[in-house]
């Protein structure tokens, strides 16, 4: 199960910056992925059995095709049962999406300003 944050539309606009903006915003992708997986696994409200949900939580970032995808994905056949069953009880994905989101956004801007 994958959750990510996807600004296709907004890196449509940034021409004008070239592919200095493309791989700015790649770097920036890279170090928020690494962050969410980190969270991910240090916050998840599941007690470990295997360890293998845990282990296969994967902080992604993804510049191809003039895109910036950024996310965090469970890798385990039964990590969509844990974020969606169970009443949310288990849920990590989209609850570290949510609270990285607006710093990842503000990260984003601030890197493009500061290509002027």
């Amino acid at each position: 199960m994958k959750i990510r944050i996807e600004i296709g539309e907004a890196l449509a606009g940034l021409s004008a910056y070239g592919s200095d903006a493309c791989s700015r915003l790649n770097e920036i992708g890279s170090a928020a992925a690494l962050e969410m997986e980190n969270f991910a696994k240090q916050n998840r409200p599941w007690t470990d059995r295997t360890g293998n949900a845990r282990r296969t939580l994967q902080g992604v970032c993804d510049g191809s095709g003039g895109n910036c995808t950024v996310g965090v994905e469970g890798n385990m056949p039964y990590s969509v049962f844990l974020e969606l069953d169970y009443g949310g009880r288990y849920a990590i994905l989209a609850p570290t999406v949510r609270h990285f989101a607006p710093e990842i956004l503000l990260a984003f801007a601030h890197g493009l300003s500061s290509m002027k």
